[in-house]
């Protein structure tokens, strides 16, 4: 009792309210660690064939940063990245200490829909108090942040729902933290996140339409049925509240990325290096009809990479995203319930790309920390399902 706390504290750690509780986490797992002399196998985890090939290619990815950020003059956040990623090795520790699995993946889960209260009740208390549509995130910042943070762990939140359906106060909990966080969602009015959500969503329903798992027809279903909801929702808002799907910067996002593209063909090796961005954007590529000069991302993940690190950085960044892909969709198991964190984790990485067309969330430390420990927890349902296969 109280072992579970360890994975418990971990996303409150994630959410920009404070490192604290990461730090909390670790104090209680070494004091049960020495105390209980936990025994930790996490040659399990690193030696498993699919996790090595994701922190090989985080590893090609943090070494060509390395290398790009020596020759292009620009800031080299080579170790901050590393920190982040970090966060899928403490999870993998974790979960080869705790004797019992499941009470890993139960915890983990209630500390993200007690992350995900925090942060809806934060955005609605804004909303209905201060009466303002797209109110700012007191932890993560402007409303897009929001919006792609909550589509992060809400594939997550519903996976619960599905894994503690039977239990009661479990449920509840996973029904009142996943309607808030769709309520915010809402609130935050980031079109990037809510067709990163359903965009993700579809893509995932046509991969398990190529898979013969057990009842097919009835998972399909609720997919098809959590889709056509999220469409309703949109033809709603649209037809409320126009300005939600249509904003004023869109033809000024759309000539920043022609100015991002003319900057990578003049900077194709390394970039122009973190940092540098605006300085060179405002000193000969910013389109005469652009009204926002201070800008510092072309607001496109992979423009992003490709503009800062060159074309080593920015493929880099897509050979990782595409192994991550790969790896969660290749075990994906015919018994859909044996694999249902590799689904939300799928759907999770598939939101991020979707909604990193149109922002760089995976740039910031809140999202790339709870990414990273998200697909750490994916990446311990392949752990968890190897041992029940050789069983």
């Amino acid at each position: 009792m109280g072992r579970e706390f360890v994975a418990f504290f971990l996303p409150l750690g994630c959410i920009g309210l404070s490192s604290v509780f990461i730090v909390i986490s670790l104090v209680i797992f070494l004091f049960y660690k020495f105390k209980y002399n936990l025994k930790i196998e996490f040659r399990n985890f690193i030696d498993n064939r699919f996790v090595k090939y994701s922190y090989i290619s985080m590893i090609i990815w943090m070494v060509c940063m390395f290398i790009v950020s020596i020759f292009n003059n620009g800031d080299n956040q080579t170790f901050a990245y590393i920190q982040r990623m970090m966060m899928l090795f403490i999870v993998g520790i974790y979960f080869c200490s705790l004797l019992e699995k499941e009470i890993f993946f139960k915890s983990i889960w209630i500390g993200l829909c007690c992350a995900s209260l925090i942060l809806s009740f934060d955005n609605i208390y804004s909303f209905f108090v201060f009466d303002k549509w797209r109110p700012n995130s007191s932890f993560l910042g402007n409303p897009n942040k929001l919006g792609g943070y909550l589509i992060l762990i809400l594939p997550f939140l519903l996976a619960g729902l599905y894994e503690y359906y039977s239990r009661k106060k479990m449920l509840l909990l996973g029904l009142l933290s996943s309607v808030l966080a769709f309520i915010a969602l809402v609130i935050s009015g980031s079109r990037g996140a809510m067709g990163g959500f359903i965009g993700s969503i579809c893509i995932m329903s046509v991969i398990l339409l190529t898979r013969n798992f057990c009842e097919k027809r009835k998972y399909i279903k609720i997919f098809l049925k959590i889709f056509s909801f999220m469409l309703v929702v949109s033809l709603l808002i649209y037809y409320l509240k126009p300005e939600y799907f249509i904003h004023s910067s869109d033809s000024e996002r759309s000539r920043l990325w022609i100015s991002a593209i003319n900057m990578i063909k003049d900077y194709p090796w390394t970039g122009v290096g973190f940092g540098n961005f605006n300085n060179i954007y405002i000193n000969g590529y910013i389109s005469p009809l652009a009204v926002e000069p201070r800008l510092t991302s072309p607001h496109n993940i992979f423009l992003h990479y490709f503009v800062n690190l060159g074309i080593l950085g920015g493929s880099s960044f897509i050979i990782l995203i595409i192994t991550q892909i790969y790896v969660l969709v290749k075990n994906i198991k015919n018994d859909f319930s044996q694999s249902i964190w590799i689904v939300a984790g799928l759907v999770s990485v598939l939101g991020m790309v979707i909604h990193g067309m149109v922002d760089t969330l995976i740039t910031t430390r809140p999202y790339a920390m709870m990414y990273w420990l998200l697909y750490g927890v994916a990446c311990c349902n392949i752990i968890r399902d190897e041992v029940v296969d050789e069983k």
